[in-house]
């Protein structure tokens, strides 16, 4: 997986950036000296966010094959859409994370569903929290794949509004 991570992330055109302008006074050794330096920053930086995803994956997989509900919850917002590709786990249909921002995050992972559309399409976040009832509702997405609540409870409060028939 992390091979695959890697691949074709260096352009070339990258490595010509570090060749020195013509009204520079440094000479190619030392451009290239330059490059070096740049290119090893970049790849620890690059590498640390490959572990993480690595790492992210891991713990998503791990949790969705032992989740018996509909949605997980996360305390920290992580990357999760190569997990998803690689979980055969068909019941899972919303990601609960902690936002960076306020509140909870709910997403919506599967493209076989998202948020009814009396809720995508109110007229305002008012309507929406009267529709679900739901007083911590912050935002509704447009596109029904994202809703965002002030609690955990109203984050779960929309999974549930969602999946009553």
């Amino acid at each position: 997986m992390q091979i695959e991570y890697l691949e074709n992330k260096i352009s070339p055109d990258f490595i010509k950036l570090c060749n020195p302008e013509w009204n520079e006074s440094i000479s190619e050794d030392e451009a290239f000296i330059n490059a070096l330096k740049l290119a090893d920053e970049f790849w620890k930086v690059y590498i640390k966010h490959a572990i993480a995803e690595v790492e992210a994956i891991e713990l998503i997989l791990n949790k969705m094959d032992k989740c018996k509900a509909c949605y997980l919850v996360f305390d920290k917002e992580m990357p999760y859409k190569k997990a998803i590709k690689l979980s055969n786990n068909t019941k899972i249909k919303y990601f609960i994370f902690k936002s960076r921002r306020e509140g909870y995050d709910v997403r919506i992972i599967t493209d076989l569903c998202k948020f009814k559309d009396e809720l995508v399409r109110a007229k305002d976040i008012d309507t929406a929290r009267n529709l679900t009832g739901l007083i911590d509702l912050l935002y509704v997405d447009v596109h029904g794949k994202l809703c965002c609540t002030k609690t955990l409870e109203s984050a779960i409060g929309i999974v549930k509004y969602n999946e009553e028939k």
